[in-house]
């Protein structure tokens, strides 16, 4: 097995960690939030919380997605985009956390359908952060001026709706919880 076989490997054992550890840590924040009756006074707090990894993980989000745009238009190098989402990684990742912890504070409703398509979408968006951990690997395995059209329609493809299924869910998250919070 060459290294860089080896290196795959060891990536997809990490991914599947990945998967199983945002499924566990999806379904403790809403199984907390079902059997959680928290004391008035802490909702203020969690909601400032909440509101704040918000700010942090989508800004993240769209910064590195921003970047993967420039790309793919001829406005910045591969380079670019792989340092983005290394730099941003953490704050991402930090941002789900604090969502997931503060969103078990707030009570979600289980009973309405906005609610479970909201948590539906944060369970999406996990899982897609998870796979983008494999497109930016290969990413970084590229020459720095490597072209998003010099790139295999397959790649391109999958680059472009990881980027559309990530907004998709990140927005429509928010403005359920917009919805849920002023109804």
């Amino acid at each position: 097995m060459t290294e860089i076989e080896h290196r795959r490997k060891q990536r997809r054992r990490f991914r599947t960690v990945g998967y199983l550890g945002v499924i566990a840590a999806w379904c403790f924040s809403v199984g907390l939030g079902v059997v959680l009756e928290p004391p008035e006074w802490v909702r203020i707090p969690a909601l400032f919380v909440h509101l704040g990894s918000l700010i942090i993980g989508l800004g993240a989000v769209v910064m590195v997605e921003w970047h993967g745009l420039l790309w793919a238009t001829g406005w910045s190098t591969v380079r670019e985009v792989v340092q983005a989402d290394k730099t941003l990684i953490l704050p991402i990742w930090v941002g789900l956390a604090g969502l997931l912890a503060s969103g078990a504070l707030l009570q979600p409703q289980l009973d309405s359908p906005l609610t479970i398509v909201k948590l539906g979408c944060v369970l999406v968006l996990s899982l897609n952060g998870v796979a983008l951990t494999r497109w930016t690997w290969e990413l970084g395995r590229l020459p720095a001026r490597t072209s998003f059209g010099s790139m295999p329609l397959r790649l391109r493809t999958w680059f472009i709706g990881s980027g559309i299924a990530s907004q998709l869910a990140w927005w429509t998250a928010v403005f359920i919880g917009m919805w849920n919070s002023t109804t």
